[in-house]
């Protein structure tokens, strides 16, 4: 008897937890646009390889673009924009690059650029403006124009881990991430070598699951730790079997710079002249600044 009882309890107990649990839990259908996107699963060891493969696979890169610049908001309060200007660019890698932007309707030239990895040379004709300088030293100027590096557009087009292979120093993670609806695997690159016990970030490189496992952004880093770039990837095509993004937009948050190329026309290692990347000082043009690296 004294068993019944307790197995009554026990029942009458549970229906009150059952109970007082369908009063809590409800089910909600999410929408097909809230979900999240379906992940496509890949080892460490598979996309570090294919990081590599991609590393090497663009020597020389034409493109005929439109380009869209902006910057000065936050710093000055006023936004200064250049909306679908067209262009060229012409890389030779692993240093060699030239940028032109020329005026809608007209095609004149509004800035051309060259840096040979070491040295940049600028002409902005529209303001009469010469340029020149060690590629690592910036005047700091209200215009965003006047802030631009062709070193800006070579570090955002490409992916490029070749700089941290066989150094010790060099470490790098690998973890899982979402971000909105979508799925995503991050290498991030440290360097270890400091007198800091914490390692440096140097660069986060982001592969989209939901995408064909295409790296969609990368993030850089500098040496006191602030984002030195954060550059986002989108509309991959297929030229001369090798993958490139369409858009390329890329933020430099110090600088106050956003730069967006959208590639119309793309030929991928084909030869390029020497004459190419050749510049000259025009005549009567203001030289706004020459400096050293310090």
């Amino acid at each position: 008897m004294k068993k019944v009882v307790c197995k009554r309890i026990r029942f009458v107990f549970l229906a009150f937890l059952l109970a007082q649990t369908s009063c809590i839990v409800r089910h909600r259908q999410i929408p097909l646009d809230q979900r999240m996107l379906p992940a496509k699963t890949a080892s460490k060891e598979d996309l570090f390889r294919g990081l590599q493969e991609r590393s090497n696979q663009i020597r020389t890169l034409l493109g005929s673009v439109t380009m869209d610049i902006s910057g000065g908001g936050k710093q000055t309060g006023v936004l200064t924009e250049y909306r679908q200007t067209s262009g060229y660019v012409f890389v030779d890698r692993p240093n060699n690059i030239r940028i032109k932007a020329l005026a809608p309707l007209v095609l004149s030239t509004v800035l051309d650029m060259v840096s040979d990895g070491r040295e940049y040379r600028i002409s902005v004709p529209v303001k009469n403006w010469w340029m020149e300088g060690d590629v690592n030293v910036r005047i700091n100027s209200k215009n965003p124009i006047a802030d631009l590096r062709p070193k800006d557009f070579l570090d955002g087009l490409f992916v490029d881990v070749n700089p941290y292979l066989n150094k010790p120093q060099i470490k790098r993670t690998f973890t899982e991430q979402t971000e909105g609806r979508r799925s995503f695997y991050v290498f991030t690159f440290f360097d270890v070598s400091g007198e800091s016990p914490e390692a440096r970030t140097l660069e986060k490189v982001w592969i989209d699951r939901s995408d064909d496992l295409e790296v969609s952004r990368k993030q850089m880093f500098r040496e006191d730790g602030r984002m030195e770039a954060d550059v986002e990837y989108s509309n991959y095509h297929s030229e001369a079997g090798v993958k490139f993004p369409e858009i390329v937009q890329i933020y430099r948050p110090i600088e106050d710079l956003t730069l967006k190329l959208t590639f119309l026309t793309t030929k991928i290692n084909e030869p390029l002249q020497d004459k190419t990347f050749v510049l000259d000082r025009p005549e009567g043009s203001e030289l706004l600044q020459t400096q050293t690296a310090q």
